[in-house]
């Protein structure tokens, strides 16, 4: 027993790559998921457009009580649309009309408008909490036996509901997510089980050459991957009634385009990696990183600011992205081909050094 134990060790110790990356992987675990889950500063504050067409006194003090717990960012109409409804920077604008601070002095009730954007469903809740607030501040300076002096009118900018469901929040970043495990882990061991299993030398000499067999190899992982994907979201529809939004050729584009980027991951994990030993904890960070960063997890607004501004250069931020815009929005395959656009670059730059690197280590000395 005593010699088994020696002997184990030391395989162990002759491959420090393992044993560095086997004891990083936690601490990655342990900091990607406290910063995303128990900060201490109780996470980015909020960011509100607010137009003001009354500017008058009433309008001034509502303004004062929302900066109080977010950032108040004063544009007309047309700039909060674009605030909310394109560039997707908060979770909602509010509209001051012009008669505001007039109907209060005439005891008057006065319809806002509120427009939301219910995909961005963390915030959101929080933002109903604040025109809460703001309701019973202006109670208190009225007469509190009398009429609501404002009444909130909400309007979705991004789609034809007021609220989305906790399954359509989060399935399908957990079906990007398992994905993810499936695809990466699958390609990197199967190529180093190709290699151990001798297939790759034959391979070298072939006729056809080793990149175009090799590429054959990756498309055969890319059409499963793709398959397993669309099975997620199926079922999701199916049994828990997420919508897949108006265009099935837009979940399509945007699953291929996913699972080819998480292909070229995995190739890149096996380039990367000497043994199969190595996979294992470098194919774990991969995942790690690419869906706690990526907002698979939890949604990219609960996360700390250092953590949004890192995640644009990941593929799967804009992959999460891309669907939320499809289930959460409503929106077609126009909206998400920029995002298809940087996926596709990040896999085609990735896929590159996979296959060079697995290559060059594949080759015989």
């Amino acid at each position: 027993m005593r010699a088994a134990i020696v002997k184990d060790l030391r395989l162990i110790l002759r491959d420090p790559a393992f044993v560095l990356l086997s004891t990083l992987v936690p601490i990655l675990v342990i900091t990607v998921i406290s910063a995303a889950l128990l900060q201490g500063n109780g996470g980015p504050r909020l960011s509100i457009a607010v137009v003001d067409e009354d500017h008058g006194p009433v309008a001034s003090d509502f303004k004062r009580a929302l900066a109080d717990h977010a950032d108040v960012y004063e544009l007309d109409r047309d700039g909060a649309v674009h605030f909310v409804r394109d560039l997707n920077r908060g979770p909602g604008a509010i509209i001051f009309p012009p008669t505001l601070s007039q109907n209060y002095q005439r005891g008057r009730p006065t319809d806002i408008t509120v427009l939301t954007d219910p995909a961005n469903e963390a915030n959101l809740r929080a933002f109903r909490i604040l025109l809460m607030v703001m309701e019973k501040q202006a109670a208190a300076q009225a007469d509190p036996f009398a009429q609501p002096m404002i009444t909130l009118k909400e309007q979705n900018l991004t789609g034809n509901r007021l609220t989305v469901t906790a399954f359509e929040q989060n399935l399908p970043g957990f079906a990007l997510l398992f994905v993810l495990i499936a695809v990466i882990f699958g390609t990197s061991l199967g190529l180093h089980d190709e290699r151990g299993w001798g297939t790759l030398p034959r391979l070298l000499v072939a006729p056809a050459g080793f990149r175009p067999i090799l590429l054959g190899k990756l498309a055969a992982r890319f059409l499963t991957g793709v398959l397993q994907l669309l099975v997620l979201l199926v079922w999701s529809r199916v049994a828990y009634g997420v919508s897949l939004g108006s265009s099935p050729l837009a979940v399509l584009a945007v699953a291929c385009v996913v699972v080819f980027a998480t292909v070229a991951m995995g190739a890149l994990v096996a380039g990367l990696t000497r043994t199969r030993q190595q996979v294992q904890p470098l194919a774990l960070a991969a995942v790690i990183v690419l869906s706690g960063l990526g907002g698979l997890w939890w949604p990219q607004a609960m996360e700390p600011d250092w953590m949004q501004a890192v995640s644009p250069a990941l593929y799967t931020t804009w992959a999460m992205g891309a669907m939320n815009d499809l289930v959460l929005r409503d929106r077609g395959l126009a909206a998400v081909g920029p995002a298809m656009l940087v996926i596709a670059l990040y896999g085609l730059l990735t896929m590159a050094g996979g296959v060079a690197l697995f290559g060059r280590h594949s080759r015989p000395r």
